[in-house]
């Protein structure tokens, strides 16, 4: 298996999440590409785009690989959210 979800090791995989330093995107071009608004996690302290070499993006909480109580993917547009935290600290969802 190869693709970002190949375990470690094999062709394809990556220590950290996204798209690789060389394919960093514009906020706009990578929100454009989520096909929904992001809601709270646009500007969660939390969040991280995924983008498949085919050009789909997927939003991801980084939060949720310590707090069970968060959906890895979750719905978009989020509009309630126990784990939302701004950059500031605060949390609020």
């Amino acid at each position: 298996m190869s693709g970002p979800f190949a375990p470690s090791g094999e062709e394809g995989a990556r220590d950290t999440p996204g798209p690789p330093p060389d394919r960093v995107l514009p906020a706009d071009e990578v929100w454009s590409k989520l096909g929904a608004a992001p809601g709270l996690c646009g500007a969660c302290t939390h969040r991280l785009v995924n983008e498949t070499r085919r050009g789909t993006a997927y939003l991801r909480c980084g939060r949720a690989s310590w707090d069970a109580r968060l959906p890895r993917y979750p719905r978009l547009p989020t509009e309630r959210c126990v784990g939302y935290e701004t950059s500031d600290g605060i949390e609020d969802g």
